[in-house]
């Protein structure tokens, strides 16, 4: 059964600082979502510079509010200035598994002895931010095998871009040599990205305009955003065969490129799915 548990308090909720929630008494269960609520004199996605989810000390999911926003909009999410969902699951998927998958396991097994969310606030006027979780129980279903160890890791790097032309992206954690990924989506906040590809093994496997890119995604029912161009093998609501799996083992090689009509700095924004053991 899932059930909807509030947060525990947030310490250190200010105009300018970083507010923190002790989430360990959601141990032994799946954490599905999380719902921050944001009340105050002044308080919005855009004063929330930095969000990180952290497991025994590490960082497993990190955006910012205005960026995590972009991303639940082009998902189908309605817009809310007061509320900012923290999804690991992928409601629009058209399978059970594919769902579920990114949901992060609790459970003993996990090995998950410490969960703490670290919300970073700049520019606020009297802030107050209390949260949801979506919890249930970990599920034994021989049929979700397969999925449970999944977890949904967003990470961030940011890049320079130089100017006008096509550059290969640091994109997080991608080369194979460095033991790879397993890629939902993969997010660039850009002004001036006018298109993108993907390349295995020495193989295109994707390269669209960003024009044909967004139109293949509103087919698939997304809602492309301004200053965001998603990479988004999964967008038909699949999950099975759909990702983009750069791991040592199953790829030798792997890039990614974007092409730009300008200069400017762009962050690119990850969504991977992983065993925790492999954070």
């Amino acid at each position: 059964m899932q059930k909807q548990v509030i947060l525990d308090p947030f310490a250190n909720v200010a105009a300018t600082g970083l507010a923190v929630c002790d989430m360990n008494k959601f141990l032994g269960q799946t954490l599905e979502k999380i719902v921050l609520d944001m009340g105050g004199t002044t308080f919005n996605r855009s004063h929330i510079t930095l969000i990180q989810l952290k497991a025994n000390g590490k960082v497993i999911y990190e955006t910012d509010g205005s960026k995590q926003g972009s991303t639940n909009l082009y998902n189908g999410q309605t817009d809310d200035a007061t509320k900012l969902k923290i999804d690991f699951m992928d409601r629009k998927a058209v399978t059970v598994n594919a769902r579920q998958a990114g949901a992060i396991d609790l459970s003993q097994a996990s090995g998950v002895a410490n969960l703490r969310l670290e919300v970073t606030i700049s520019g606020a006027t009297a802030p107050t931010l209390v949260g949801v979780a979506d919890v249930s129980p970990v599920n034994s279903d021989p049929a979700e095998a397969g999925i449970r160890p999944l977890t949904l890791r967003r990470h961030r790097a940011t890049y320079v871009v130089g100017g006008a032309g096509q550059f290969a992206l640091p994109v997080p954690h991608l080369d194979p040599a460095g033991g790879g990924s397993n890629y939902r989506r993969i997010n660039l906040f850009s002004a001036n990205c006018t298109a993108i590809k993907a390349v295995r093994d020495g193989v295109t496997e994707f390269e669209l305009t960003k024009a044909q890119n967004q139109f293949n995604q509103v087919d698939n029912f997304k809602s492309p955003q301004a200053s965001l161009v998603v990479f988004d093998p999964v967008q038909d609501g699949q999950l099975a065969g759909r990702t983009w799996d750069t791991r040592r083992g199953v790829v030798q090689s792997a890039q990614f490129y974007a092409t730009f009509s300008a200069g400017e700095t762009i962050t690119i924004e990850t969504e991977e799915l992983l065993p925790l053991s492999a954070y």
